[in-house]
């Protein structure tokens, strides 16, 4: 006997979905208790409980006296995310710095602690000027050996993946964070050509094949190189280009 849903789950998921639809514009007022107790027939102590979670999780944000407020950005809405580059891709060069099977992975990386891989470190360039910095793992089955051991030879991981593994890393579930950092030590603003302190955006990337890890980046890129333009996405899954 499968057990019956509690009611006041019942209405956060249909306020939710509310939420993630076109009915509600960004900042405006939500329903009131009142109007909560009498749409979905319930008491004062449900309706609080479910505005409560829904203030907690993000969708909105109450002010004593005034209301519920519709939060700035909907959480769960589906978005396409587009890199805007401000130079031609054309005029993009990338140097392998380092390559080995040695270096240790660090707990962010969610490879599992036995897990064979190679890490990379990679220098994007236009027109022989600096701009991003790169650590990467990848799952050791996913290269070729004797590929990897001559990295000049190397002008793009996800090519050479697709030639050796069959598999198009692009077209894999992927998890991505962004977040304005300054460059974490000496070697990185080195190879940037920039201070210590100077600011950089850091940005992480995981990609998936059935809940197993197959790549972790971590990238630093300096700030006039980067940009993002947000859709909202036709497709429950997100989408990005890849480099």
């Amino acid at each position: 006997m499968s057990l019956k849903e509690p009611i006041y789950q019942t209405i956060l998921n249909a306020l939710i979905s509310e939420l993630n639809s076109n009915r509600f514009k960004k900042n405006a007022l939500f329903y009131s208790e009142k109007e909560l107790r009498e749409k979905y027939q319930v008491s004062s102590t449900t309706v609080v409980r479910v505005l409560n979670m829904l203030a907690d999780q993000g969708y909105i944000h109450r002010i004593q006296g005034k209301g519920s407020f519709v939060s700035k950005f909907n959480r769960g809405t589906a978005v396409k995310i587009t890199d805007t580059h401000a130079y031609d891709l054309d005029d993009e060069e990338v140097a392998v710095l380092v390559v080995n099977d040695t270096t240790p992975q660090s707990v962010r990386t969610k490879f599992a602690a036995t897990t064979p891989t190679w890490y990379f470190e990679r220098l994007r360039e236009i027109q022989q000027v600096p701009f991003e910095y790169s650590q990467s793992w990848y799952l050791k089955s996913l290269l070729p050996p004797a590929s990897v051991r001559r990295p000049r030879l190397i002008h793009s991981l996800y090519a050479l993946i697709r030639k050796y593994a069959k598999l198009d890393l692009a077209q894999q579930p992927f998890e991505q964070e962004y977040a304005v950092t300054v460059v974490p030590d000496q070697r990185v603003a080195d190879y940037l050509h920039v201070s210590l302190n100077a600011p950089v955006v850091k940005v992480e990337r995981w990609v998936f094949q059935d809940n197993q890890v197959l790549e972790y980046t971590l990238s630093y890129l300096l700030p006039n190189y980067f940009g993002l333009h947000l859709t909202s996405a036709t497709q429950p899954r997100l989408a990005s280009d890849i480099y």
